[in-house]
């Protein structure tokens, strides 16, 4: 018994000693990156923190640690509408794909967004929200915008050591929704959240661009109607997350979002309390660009138009 107990303190000292410390004033802060081969698009392995530079006010130059494999907080959002039992499959893959530590809520979006399942670590309960809660039977008008907001809802605070991501079935392009993309991109960033999309190859559906109220006593000026933001990219919001866009060819679409995130990343760095809700700019060292050359390194940050 003494030995296990000297054991355990022992342990438990070493897991304090690795636990990272910041200066006074300053705070321990996460962010998650992707490193890949840009031509295979394959995680880069054996990184550690020397091989990244970070930039920002109040932030120091070097992450103060780094980890990988993190369990997750995970939102599935699918746009709700007909895919003939195709969602089982991929309900049953993405289920086998999870860490034991991860947990997942189900979202579905259409006229108006439904939370099909609350965040739990049941993979029963998640494969059947899934299969059966985002198979309707009939086709809606979708706006996955605010399928989006919906879903960031669904997180509490975030925690250390665990991921925060949005797994999105859908439209590519958003055409009825007057939440301005670049906003949500923030939002998005600052709750520590990346969107992962799969693209729905189903037939492009004519969206409204906007629903107009009906004229009434008070609100008969256009000028006080919500205001027509126009076609905005869903695809620029994933790439601004941190996340990433493809094609939804198979049911492996759910199981590889997995996979993808479990390769990503996280960064813990220090900076200045009054700094702490601005990402810093993360870059790799000219060291590790030269050892990797075809690296591609994608972190969250307000560009809508990357690919």
């Amino acid at each position: 018994m003494r030995v296990l107990l000297y054991s355990a303190l022992v342990f438990g000292s070493t897991l304090q000693a690795q636990t990272p410390t910041c200066p006074d004033k300053s705070v321990l802060m996460p962010v998650t990156v992707e490193v890949r081969e840009r031509n295979v698009l394959e995680p880069i392995p054996g990184l550690n923190t020397s091989h990244f530079l970070l930039s920002g006010k109040g932030i120091e130059e070097r992450a103060a640690s780094l980890e990988h494999r993190l369990p997750a907080d995970i939102v599935v959002l699918i746009e709700d509408r007909p895919r003939g039992g195709l969602l089982a499959g991929a309900a049953a893959l993405f289920v086998k794909s999870l860490l034991p530590g991860d947990r997942v809520a189900v979202m579905t979006y259409g006229v108006s967004t439904k939370r099909q399942l609350a965040f739990s670590q049941d993979p029963e309960a998640i494969r059947l929200a899934i299969e059966k809660g985002a198979d309707g039977m009939h086709v809606q008008v979708a706006r996955p915008l605010y399928g989006v907001v919906d879903a960031l809802k669904l997180f509490g605070d975030a925690t250390p050591g665990r991921q925060r991501a949005i797994f999105m079935l859908g439209d590519d392009l958003d055409n009825g929704s007057q939440i301005r993309v670049e906003q949500l991109a923030a939002n998005l960033i600052a709750e520590r959240v990346s969107l992962d999309l799969a693209i729905d190859p189903a037939p492009s559906r004519k969206i409204p661009r906007v629903n107009l109220p009906t004229p009434t006593l008070g609100n008969e000026a256009p000028g006080q109607r919500p205001a027509v933001v126009g076609q905005q990219s869903v695809v620029g919001l994933a790439n601004s997350s941190g996340g990433d866009s493809n094609k939804f060819l198979d049911a492996h679409y759910l199981e590889i979002m997995r996979e993808r995130l479990k390769n990503r990343v996280t960064l813990n760095y220090c900076v200045q309390k009054k700094h702490s809700g601005k990402l810093p700019r993360v870059e790799l060292t000219p060291e590790a660009a030269q050892k990797w050359p075809g690296a591609e390194l994608r972190a969250p940050g307000i560009d809508l138009n990357r690919n």
